[in-house]
């Protein structure tokens, strides 16, 4: 069996990880994706062999063929310290348990004044412990939790990872029960130990645990919705598939009833948005100098060119009189009742009209047809037609 060189001291420990942060940092971060090549970490220490050797050789590094990779407990002591572990060790917290078992037993046991002192010492270290790695695990679970839920993209691995994940909630509720249960019947030790600090160790510890009980009430609760959701997610997935089927198949109108859905639905997202234009008003234009130099500056960074103001001519006299128009428009009613008092037929009458401006052929024959079709029922048609200026028309009378 090969024995590993070791560091002699934390001074030896630090400094070299140190000297090699910028290789350890790489791998660290790349500890996922990529099996570390040799000629990379040497790149990484600078060309130096010797110094990368040395890692390896002090079981910092693990070489594997032309690959190396970060041993496991440096490398779960970067994830813990980090917390970015994913590993939840319940095992660790049983363990501290069964220690402090076998300490308080040697304790009571021994009959040394200065070797009871330091099981007692233990004991206090190892309920600390035991209370800082629960919470921890706490921590742990809560955060790998909704790292499972919101990044595994596998539907049944993402459910497998929350319930193996509830199984280990349970697990670290039932060493706190066992560790509480412990302190608990073991009070012959804490009457015998008489020391102020284990009793404000312990108050802690309880403390902690009530602290750990009511966060993994909450994550079983967070469990739970997170596979309800799941159901409900892969359920809509099984659809969807199901849907895709039958439009691959060209049977999705004669199957289902989604036409019928998409016409009595109306989403407003479907709708185009609308969007109303704000305009300045002319007296915020013409009373605030500011408005005026920022739109000067918008007119400037579009390229727009300032356009020479003209100046208007003075109005004169004449322009200040008032002055009437005559308009052409003929009012066809007025027409229309003159006509039916006649005897004339309709194109005479609209040619023998008293109108108060000229008006030529194009006009009458546009008012003929205007007055037929507003007023069929009243037209008395005779089946006889006549001619002017090379245009036919019917011979119409009023009823």
């Amino acid at each position: 069996m090969e024995i590993l060189s070791h560091f002699r001291n934390i001074e030896e420990l630090t400094k070299t990880l140190s000297r090699e942060q910028g290789l350890l940092s790489e791998m660290f971060e790349k500890r996922k994706l990529i099996k570390f090549p040799l000629g990379l970490a040497l790149e990484l220490v600078g060309g130096n062999e010797t110094r990368l050797r040395r890692l390896i050789d002090y079981g910092v590094l693990v070489e594997v063929g032309n690959t190396i990779e970060i041993e496991s407990d440096y490398l779960n002591f970067f994830e813990e310290v980090l917390n970015v572990n994913e590993e939840i060790s319940v095992l660790s917290v049983q363990e501290c348990i069964n220690t402090l078992k076998e300490y308080i037993g040697y304790f009571l046991q021994e009959t040394n004044v200065n070797r009871k002192t330091g099981y007692q010492d233990s004991v206090r270290q190892l309920l600390k412990k035991t209370g800082f790695r629960t919470l921890k695990n706490v921590v742990d679970l809560k955060r790998n939790v909704d790292n499972a839920y919101k990044q595994e993209p596998n539907y049944i691995i993402k459910k497998k990872k929350l319930q193996n994940m509830d199984e280990k909630s349970h697990s670290i509720r039932s060493m706190i029960r066992e560790c509480e249960k412990l302190m608990d019947n073991e009070q012959a030790f804490f009457l015998m130990a008489n020391d102020p600090h284990m009793a404000r160790t312990c108050s802690d510890v309880k403390h902690d645990f009530v602290e750990a009980y009511h966060a993994l009430m909450e994550i079983d609760r967070q469990i739970i919705v997170y596979i309800n959701q799941i159901e409900q997610q892969n359920l809509l997935y099984k659809k969807i598939r199901k849907l895709k089927y039958l439009q691959d198949q060209l049977l999705i109108k004669t199957d289902t009833n989604l036409q019928q859905i998409m016409e009595e639905s109306n989403p407003i997202w479907m709708e185009s948005r609308q969007y109303s234009k704000i305009r300045l008003s002319l007296e915020a234009l013409r009373e605030n100098d500011q408005t005026a130099i920022i739109l000067r500056r918008i007119a400037e960074r579009n390229g727009l060119k300032k356009t020479a103001r003209t100046e208007a001519e003075p109005l004169t006299d004449e322009d200040l009189q008032e002055h009437t128009q005559s308009l052409k428009e003929v009012d066809p009613a007025e027409v229309w009742n003159a006509f039916a008092a006649s005897s004339y037929n309709l194109f005479d009458f609209i040619l023998r009209y008293d109108y108060k401006s000229k008006r030529n052929i194009e006009d009458h024959t546009a008012l003929f047809c205007q007055l037929v079709i507003l007023h069929p029922d009243e037209c008395r048609l005779t089946g006889k037609y006549a001619t002017y200026q090379d245009i036919e028309y019917p011979i119409i009378y009023a009823k």
